[in-house]
């Protein structure tokens, strides 16, 4: 691996997609999916022991580190092949959140303490983001103040990740002069962990309670002061890594779709003939076919640009996490009406992907929240 940012080859990043493809293919089948979902949606050891073992869990870090010295072109890759099969990882997670806040703002000291145990995958970790994408008015509700030479935390941050198998947690909060993001233990005292019930029950979402949770000036990752928005860049970058990889995930699902979709077009027979050939399905296929391949192309580029610029992409990462996310959650409604009544039932894998597709376009920010960034990146 080159670790050139935003400039992978190609052939290189087509052997990563390969090699996610069939590791997920393998150790991930729907069965597999369907075992996370009953047990509540808690990630999936198996395939991440498994990622691990291929390096991919630390693809993106250096290899100082325990990395593959990749970018986030080549993470993309893999997230997109979790997304084929509603992999049920803490690569999101623990990868392009907790490594990602790690690899931007960590010190010497935080990064190799943290960072080889990350890639390993002996640890877990995850980042509470979701304030950040939470109406302005709501942003405060994790707060930060100064209480004998230390920070103490207090409040409520939901949707958390992965959080009930973190070890590591990075928390943001409010302080008088804008952001703080802290390094938190999670049998830290005061801090507790609750379970989200979803919808798409193969994610894990989580909400974190913070009662008066200290945290030492060494365990602090940035702090906003007057004129130096640390905190804040990393927030934005941390933001558009996690739109990115949301993105990436359903152009995966998007794809998994069209193949399932068609290929029961093909076989399913209406008046002597394949219902594939009449020309009202052949249309809705290939309108699947063109939200599919106007994703990836979007999320290809958002992808180059944030392994460039994490913090500066803006638009890009938007862009792509409202147009993929959308999409993969229209065409899986669309895939719905094509397989008739056998796409409702439990038995078929259809609804595991129908689900992570509309869970996806809610997930770190709702389409509001994007499509107004887009117009001020635009305007």
């Amino acid at each position: 691996m080159t670790g050139r940012q935003g400039d992978c080859a190609d052939d290189e990043r087509a052997a990563v997609r390969d090699l996610a493809r069939r590791l997920v293919a393998d150790v991930f089948p729907s069965s597999r999916a369907r075992a996370v979902a009953h047990k509540g949606g808690a990630p999936d050891a198996g395939l991440d022991r498994e990622l691990a073992s291929a390096g991919l869990l630390g693809l993106e870090l250096p290899e100082e580190y325990g990395g593959g010295g990749g970018s986030f072109v080549e993470l993309a890759v893999v997230l997109e092949a979790l997304g084929e099969h509603v992999g049920a990882s803490t690569l999101l997670s623990s990868a392009v959140l907790c490594c990602g806040a790690l690899s931007l703002a960590g010190t010497g000291a935080q990064r190799e303490r943290w960072l080889p145990l990350l890639a390993a995958g002996s640890v877990c970790g995850t980042v509470a983001l979701g304030e950040w994408f939470s109406a302005p008015g709501a942003r405060d509700r994790v707060v930060a103040k100064r209480a004998d030479g230390a920070w103490e935390l207090t409040g409520r941050v939901g949707h958390v990740p992965d959080a009930r198998v973190s070890r590591l947690l990075l928390l943001p909060a409010r302080t008088p002069d804008g952001w703080l993001v802290a390094l938190a233990g999670s049998s830290a005292a005061g801090l507790s962990v609750t379970p989200q019930a979803q919808t798409d029950r193969t994610r894990c979402l989580d909400d974190i309670v913070l009662d008066a949770v200290g945290i030492r000036d060494a365990d602090v990752l940035a702090l906003d002061t007057p004129g130096a928005p640390d905190a804040t860049r990393l927030l934005t970058a941390l933001a558009n890594r996690a739109a990115v990889a949301v993105a990436a995930d359903s152009v995966g699902n998007a794809r998994r779709v069209l193949g399932m979709t068609v290929g029961h077009v093909r076989q399913r027979r209406q008046f002597d003939r394949p219902i594939g050939s009449f020309q009202a399905v052949k249309h809705q296929a290939a309108d699947m076919l063109v939200n599919l391949e106007t994703s990836a192309a979007l999320v290809d580029d958002a992808a180059r640009a944030l392994a460039l610029e994490p913090s500066s992409c803006d638009l890009a990462a938007s862009l792509a996490k409202d147009h993929a996310c959308e999409l993969a959650a229209r065409n899986a409604g669309t895939a719905l009406q094509l397989h008739g009544g056998i796409g409702y039932t439990w038995e078929y894998d259809l609804h595991l992907y129908f689900k992570r597709a509309l869970l996806n376009e809610f997930l770190f920010g709702e389409p509001r929240w994007h499509r107004d960034r887009v117009l001020r990146g635009l305007f």
